[in-house]
């Protein structure tokens, strides 16, 4: 967010909330925090100096990053070719200014929750497959197939 008193209130509220914060002030050292940074949850404004946040959706949509944030866009625009726009450059959501607080938080809790979740899930099943399943010999689909029958017993 480009706008001082919109970032300061935005800043304030996802502390508040618990969570940890990186902030940018134009396009360009969002792009940088994004590229040197592990960083689950990505609130980006489309109209910011020296990069919109269009251009740095496509942006994470081209690179490969060790972990590529879920990207809420916030932003005025809102005519529907504006919002496709905004899907079609690689955001996962898209929230209209003026942004209501209350459901900015729920939306941020809800994928902070699932993103949890999806982790909890995966090291559990890395843990998993490294105790039952002998890779020697097997091939990919073999292994993920093994995988699979084991995750369904114990579902």
């Amino acid at each position: 967010e480009d706008e001082l008193l919109s970032r300061m209130v935005l800043e304030r509220s996802v502390v508040q909330w618990g969570h940890q914060l990186v902030s940018a002030v134009d396009g360009e050292s969002a792009q940088e925090e994004l590229r040197t940074r592990s960083i689950d949850i990505c609130l980006l404004d489309w109209d910011m100096p020296k990069m919109t946040g269009l251009e740095i959706c496509n942006w994470l949509r081209t690179k490969t990053l060790v972990q590529k944030p879920y990207v809420i866009l916030i932003t005025g625009r809102e005519q529907p070719e504006e919002i496709q726009a905004g899907y079609e450059a690689g955001a996962d959501d898209y929230i209209m200014k003026p942004c209501d607080l209350k459901y900015l938080r729920r939306r941020i809790a809800t994928i902070a929750d699932k993103l949890s979740r999806q982790e909890a899930f995966l090291d559990k099943a890395a843990a998993e497959s490294t105790e039952t399943v002998s890779v020697a010999g097997l091939s990919p689909l073999d292994i993920y197939l093994s995988d699979l029958r084991l995750m369904r017993r114990r579902t």
